[in-house]
C-alpha cells in the first residue's frame, strides 16, 4: 500500500540546509561483510512496544545514533504507552524513557534510553548522493527473529512521497522496520521502511539526511503515551500485516478491522483481511472481503487473484479460473496467477492446459518453485514419470526444505520400481517434517516392496501415531502382518480399517482371506458377501468366496462364484487372475 505522507512543517526545510555539519563524518573505508555485520548488529535493537495494559502491540527494529538515542519508525511506537529496547544477542533490556522527536509524516521517531558502552552507527555525510545500484546492507529483526543481516542494492530512488525514498532489493519483513541500512563503509544511508502494497512487500529506506534533521531537533523527553493518543489507519494496517506474518491471525484481523473502520475505502485492507480469513479456513468470509476490494478498486489484480484462491478452496475451480483470467489480463506478468490457474485446470482434469499455464509461469519467473512442482504433478498424472522427476528436481533445488516435493518425487520413483531411491526421498521428507504421516505410509509401502516387512510395519505404526484415523495405514499394516503369518493381528487391523472406512471393500476381502486361513470359512464368506455388496464387480471377492465354499463342500456354489470371478477378470483384462481362476476351476472338476 502506498501511503500519503504529510508534508513536513516549513521550518524543517530551512533547518535542513543548516545541518550538513550536524554529524561529524569520520573518515571510513570499505569493510568486509563480517566487519559490517558485527558493527551494525552491535548497535541494532529489538523494540517491543506495549499498550497501557502491558500487552504487546508492535515489534520493530531501531539503532543507536547516539549513546542515549535510538532511531526507529514512527509506526513502530505509535499508540504505545511503554516499551523496551534490547541489543541483539544481549540479555539487557533498556526501558524507553520517552521520545525526544517525532515526524509522523516521514515515519521517524527518536527514542530516549539510558545506556552506556554503545558504539552508535555514523550517518553518511549526504544521503542524496547515494546512487542506484549501490551495494547496501540491512540489519534488523524480521518477524521477531533477532539479529538478521542481509544485503542488496539500491534499485531506485522514488519521489512519490512527501520525502524521497530509496527502494532496495534487500529483504525486509515485519519486525525489521526501523533498522539501519548501511553502505559498504558502515555508514547509515537510511532507515528500513516496509510498505505493503496489495499484500506484497515493497522495501524502502528513509534517507538518513532526514534522520540528521530530526536528531538535531531532539529536545526534552516526552512520555510515549503523550505522543499519539490515536493510531492511524496506516499503522493498524502495518500491524495487521506484521501479526499475520508472525502467525497471529486473530490479532491481524483485529488490526485490519481497525484500519477499515478508520479508512472504509481502503481496498488493500480488505484484501489483506481476506487473506488472513482464508488462512483461518474461512474462504466464504475471505471472498466477501475480496468482493468489497474489487468494488472499491475494479482493476485490482491481487484482489482477483486472492478471490480465485478462495474459490478454488471452496471447490469452485471454474469460478477460480475466471478470477485468475482477470488477474492475468490486468497484470500479464503475474506468474503466481498462472500457477494457480494451472492448479484449478488440473483439478478439472485438464492436465495439458495446466502444464501450459505452468510453462508460462516459468517463462515469466524461472525461479518459481511452485510452478515446477505443480508441473511435475501434472506430468506424473499424464504418465510422464521421468520428466515429472526432472521438474521435482528443479523444485527441490530452488526450495530445498520443501518436504512435499521430496514426497512426490519419492512417489514417482516408487511407481518406476525404484524403491530404494523412493525411500531416500521419503527419508528426507520425514527429516524436514517429522509428523508427515503420508511419507511414513509411502515409505512403508516401498519397504514392503523390498520385502522389509517389519520395517514397513514400523512405518505404518508411525503413520497411525500421527494420523490415528488413517484407514489405509491400518489396511496395509494388516497386509504386512498377514504376510508374516500374524493372522489375528492382521484381522484386528482390518477391523479398525473397516470401522474407519466402512465402504473399503478390499478390507473385507482380505479379512475374509485371513479368517479362511484360520479355518473360519463361514466368517470369511460373510466378509466376501459384504465386499460384493459394496463392489459387485470385485473379482477377488467372488473368487475367494468360491474357494471358501469349496472348503465347506458347497461345490456347485463354489463353481458358480469362481465362474463369475472368471467373467469379471476377463472383462477387466486381468490375465494373471484369469489364469489363476482357470486352474482352480480345473481342479474343482
Amino acid at each position: 500500500m502506498q501511503y500519503k505522507i504529510d508534508r513536513p512543517p516549513k521550518q524543517l526545510s530551512a533547518i535542513l540546509i543548516t545541518l550538513l555539519l550536524f554529524t561529524i563524518h569520520a573518515t571510513t573505508s570499505a569493510q568486509t561483510t563480517e566487519q559490517l555485520a558485527e558493527k551494525a548488529l552491535a548497535a541494532t535493537v529489538y523494540l517491543e512496544m506495549m499498550d497501557s495494559a502491558g500487552k504487546t502491540i508492535s515489534i520493530g527494529s531501531g539503532f543507536f545514533v547516539r549513546q542515549d538515542l535510538i532511531v526507529t519508525n514512527y509506526h513502530v511506537i505509535e499508540g504505545a504507552a511503554s516499551g523496551t529496547a534490547k541489543l541483539v544477542g544481549k540479555h539487557t533490556k533498556y526501558t524507553i524513557e520517552g521520545i525526544t522527536a517525532t515526524e509522523r509524516g516521514n515515519d521517524l521517531a527518536i527514542l530516549k534510553v539510558s545506556a552506556s558502552g554503545i558504539k552508535p552507527l555514523p550517518l553518511v555525510k549526504n544521503s542524496d548522493r547515494v546512487k542506484i545500484g549501490a551495494q547496501i546492507y540491512v540489519a534488523g529483526n524480521p518477524k521477531g527473529l533477532e539479529g538478521t543481516f542481509s544485503d542488496g542494492i539500491i534499485s531506485s530512488k522514488r519521489g512519490g512521497y512527501a520525502y524521497g525514498r530509496l527502494q532496495m532489493t534487500a529483504p525486509i519483513s515485519p519486525g525489521s522496520s526501523g533498522g539501519p541500512v548501511l553502505n559498504t563503509r558502515g555508514e547509515v544511508i537510511g532507515v528500513s521502511f516496509m510498505t505493503v502494497e496489495g499484500g506484497q512487500n515493497l522495501n524502502f529506506a528513509i534517507p538518513s539526511n532526514y534522520v540528521k534533521t530530526l536528531v538535531s531537533l531532539s529536545n526534552r523527553v516526552r512520555p510515549l503515551s503523550r505522543v499519539s493518543s490515536t493510531v492511524s489507519a496506516e499503522t493498524y494496517f502495518r500491524r495487521g500485516y506484521m501479526k499475520y506474518e508472525s502467525g497471529d491471525y486473530q490479532g491481524a484481523i483485529a488490526a485490519f478491522d481497525s484500519a477499515i473502520r478508520l479508512k472504509p475505502d481502503d481496498a488493500d485492507a480488505y484484501v489483506n483481511r481476506g487473506v488472513v480469513k482464508a488462512a483461518l479456513g474461512q474462504p466464504n468470509a475471505a471472498v466477501a472481503d475480496f468482493d468489497t476490494a474489487i468494488r472499491l478498486k475494479p482493476n485490482y489484480a491481487d484482489a482477483y487473484y486472492n478471490r480465485g484462491l478462495a474459490k478454488d478452496e471452496l471447490g469452485q475451480p471454474n469460478a477460480a479460473i475466471a478470477d485468475f483470467d482477470i488477474a492475468i489480463q490486468l497484470k500479464p506478468d503475474y506468474a503466481k496467477a498462472y500457477v494457480n490457474r494451472g492448479v484449478a485446470k488440473a483439478a478439472l482434469g485438464q492436465p495439458n492446459a495446466a502444464i501450459a499455464d505452468y510453462d508460462a509461469a516459468i517463462q515469466l519467473k524461472p525461479d518459481l518453485a511452485d510452478a515446477y512442482y505443480n508441473r511435475g504433478v501434472a506430468k506424473h498424472k499424464l504418465g510422464q514419470p521421468n520428466t515429472a522427476i526432472a521438474d521435482f528436481d528443479i523444485a527441490i533445488q530452488l526450495r530445498p526444505d520443501d518436504s512435499i516435493a521430496y514426497y512426490n518425487r519419492g512417489t514417482v520413483k516408487a511407481s518406476l520400481g525404484q524403491s530404494n531411491a523412493a525411500i531416500a526421498d521419503y527419508d528426507t521428507a520425514i527429516q524436514l517434517k517429522p509428523d508427515y504421516a503420508k511419507a511414513y505410509y509411502n515409505r512403508a509401502g516401498a519397504k514392503a516392496d523390498l520385502g522389509q516387512l517389519n520395517a514397513a510395519i514400523a512405518d505404518y505404526d508411525a503413520a497411525i501415531r500421527f494420523k490415528p484415523d488413517y484407514a489405509k495405514a491400518y489396511y496395509n499394516r494388516a497386509g504386512a502382518k498377514a504376510d508374516l503369518g500374524q493372522l489375528n493381528a492382521a484381522i484386528a487391523d482390518y477391523d479398525t480399517a473397516i470401522q474407519l472406512k466402512p465402504d473399503l471393500a478390499d478390507a473385507y476381502v482380505n479379512r475374509g482371506v485371513a479368517k479362511d486361513e484360520l479355518g473360519q470359512s463361514n466368517a470369511a464368506i460373510a466378509d466376501y458377501d459384504a465386499a460384493i455388496q459394496l463392489k459387485p464387480d470385485l473379482a477377488d471377492a467372488y473368487y475367494n468366496r468360491g474357494v471358501a465354499k469349496a472348503r465347506l463342500n458347497r461345490t456347485w456354489e463354489a463353481k458358480r462364484d469362481i465362474q463369475t470371478a472368471l467373467r469379471l477378470a476377463e472383462k477387466a483384462g486381468d490375465a494373471s487372475l484369469k489364469a489363476h481362476i482357470q486352474e482352480t476351476l480345473r481342479l474343482l472338476k
